[in-house]
């Protein structure tokens, strides 16, 4: 589900991350918009770094790779501290990454650090955009599509945006505003999993049926599997939206 995640991460940058700015003080470009949008995508891929062989682990090889072990390393630890005699299963995909509740924490903790740093927020931006170049090639046309396929095409890409985000903001954008997208982007991720047949444990940590990692979603009967129409639906409906938010906030 990498390309869907990834549109309703677009979604949330352009209808709020994009607005709050405004809010902040900087009005909505289209070159703004983008840029946005592609922090946004790129944060609803971030759950997806707990398991071996997603979008988002494979994108940057090496480093998405260890952020990979160790995001599953921690879910497995959590998971083992806090589980009851009623929770089975493996305890790292789908699991502590895909909570609100570390969503939130991850959203903080990168809102402080680009708080307190420019350099912070120049990574945190360039890495966020890789992944949502990557995940979103799919709509750009044939020779961009095979540029972001690249590692280099789509670093310097996402160079540009962290660029053209860090100047929009005279170097220094507030810190909440990215660590809001990050958090956003990982809960609109989560949600759009608890609409498939698996669930996610969207109430830890507290227990349902005594269970603390019960997988949560929308009733059996509206779920769906991966790769299926339903989740072309979910991509069509977020990128339509997007755009018309777009438009209504630069018109």
């Amino acid at each position: 589900m990498g390309f869907s995640h990834a549109t309703t991460g677009v979604l949330v940058g352009v209808a709020v991350a994009a607005p709050l700015a405004a809010a902040a003080g900087t009005p909505p470009t289209p070159m703004g918009l983008l840029a946005w949008a592609l922090l946004g995508a790129g944060s609803a891929l971030v759950p997806d770094l707990d398991h071996p062989s997603s979008t988002a682990t494979r994108s940057q090889g090496f480093v998405t790779g260890l952020l990979s072990r160790g995001m599953r390393a921690l879910s497995l630890a959590v998971y083992r501290r806090t589980r009851t005699p009623a929770d089975r299963s493996d305890g790292e995909h789908r699991h502590l990454g895909h909570t609100p509740v570390f969503a939130a924490a991850v959203g903080a903790v990168i809102g402080l650090l680009c708080h307190l740093s420019w350099w912070a927020t120049l990574v945190t931006a360039w890495f966020l955009a890789f992944l949502g170049l990557r995940a979103l090639r799919k709509v750009a046309w044939r020779g961009l599509r095979t540029a972001l396929g690249s590692w280099p095409g789509a670093a310097l890409g996402a160079l540009c945006v962290a660029a053209l985000f860090l100047t929009a903001w005279d170097n220094h954008p507030p810190g909440w505003i990215v660590g809001a997208v990050v958090a956003l982007g990982m809960i609109v991720h989560s949600l759009g999993d608890a609409l498939t047949s698996s669930g996610v444990p969207l109430a830890w940590p507290f227990t349902v049926n005594g269970r603390r990692w019960a997988m949560l979603g929308v009733p059996r009967w509206m779920r769906f599997r991966t790769g299926t129409w339903p989740e072309w639906v979910v991509g069509a409906v977020s990128l339509t939206g997007s755009l018309a938010v777009g438009y209504a906030l630069v018109a």
